[in-house]
């Protein structure tokens, strides 16, 4: 008898558990259903847009930089602007660095309730969603769901034609921004020690980026992934599908560089600069494209001692 009212207890205990536990897990089902389903659509996930808010002097910043290099190699569709900031007064080097992403990243922590304004680093994805930087995959799990807009762009004589489709907006209006960054830069050297001879074997193995005994690689100079090095308003969006040509030649006259080699990510947020995300698109140089390839890796070799046995021919 009193093993039969246990039983009774037990079932009467866990049906009250599942209806308690029903609702979240209903909630959690259907977010979880929302965001697979734009995974499952081949070439149409929608787009993610994070912008980087990073610190020459911060020691995390390499770290970060090289987390975002792989979330755009493993992931499509992710667009990634690497703003430079900078901090008043302070002696770091100013590389890349421009006043527009330190106001930006400043405007961000208000947005966002960060009143520690010299908080080096801060990741902010489809200007909705204040990212962790330790662990991204959250906020480019709630990024899919928020099914931004891909805008459509073409290169051509110096100019960029951008076509923005018809969007869904509470407010109705926007802005339009073009951000413009230079290709990757990570130049990498392979360092061996003055007494280790090379075998054919140890060669083929550095060549295909393998591990080998006595052998290291290392930076030879500071990586910045995709840095930023302008920015410009394109214009206003009133709320209805848009196609408009935009000129390139400030850009490429004040870089320096040419037009072809630089590449540009447009913009659609929602009501004015800090607005969330509505549409976004890129165009990426080949240059950077080549860049971005995860078997990419210079091949440089510097002996520790030299050598001449030691060179690959």
């Amino acid at each position: 008898m009193v093993i039969g009212k246990l039983m009774v207890v037990v079932q009467i205990f866990k049906r009250v558990l599942y209806m308690f536990k029903i609702k979240n897990i209903l909630i959690y089902l259907t977010m979880l259903v929302s965001f697979t389903s734009f995974e499952s659509q081949a070439g149409a996930k929608p787009p993610i847009l994070i912008e980087f808010f990073g610190q020459n002097s911060c020691a995390s910043d390499t770290v970060i930089q090289e987390s975002l290099q792989k979330i755009v190699q493993s992931n499509d569709n992710v667009h990634i602007i690497n703003c430079r900031t900078h901090t008043k007064g302070s002696k770091e080097v100013k590389t890349f660095t421009l006043q527009f992403c330190t106001k930006r990243k400043r405007a961000y922590d208000l947005k966002f309730g960060n009143f520690s304004f010299n908080t080096p680093a801060a990741l902010v994805v489809n200007g909705r969603w204040d990212a962790n930087s330790q662990d991204i995959k959250p906020a480019l799990k709630l990024g899919r769901m928020d099914n931004i807009q891909s805008i459509a762009l073409n290169l051509h004589d110096r100019s960029i034609d951008i076509s923005i489709p018809k969007i869904e907006s509470k407010i109705g209006h926007g802005e339009i921004l073009i951000y413009t960054y230079l290709p990757t830069l990570d130049e990498k050297a392979v360092f061996i020690d003055s007494d280790v001879s090379l075998t054919e074997e140890m060669k083929e193995k550095i060549n295909k980026n393998r591990s080998v005994p006595f052998v290291t690689k290392a930076r030879t100079a500071p990586f910045y992934f995709r840095p930023v090095l302008a920015t410009e308003r394109v214009g206003h969006w009133s709320g209805n599908a848009i196609d408009l040509t935009f000129s390139l030649n400030d850009i490429t006259s004040m870089s320096g560089a040419s037009y072809a080699n630089l590449s540009y990510i447009v913009v659609l947020y929602e009501g004015d600069e800090m607005g969330n995300v509505l549409a976004a698109g890129e165009h990426v140089s080949l240059k950077e494209f080549n860049n971005t390839l995860p078997h990419n890796e210079p091949k440089n070799i510097k002996l520790l001692t030299p050598d001449p046995k030691n060179r690959i021919r």
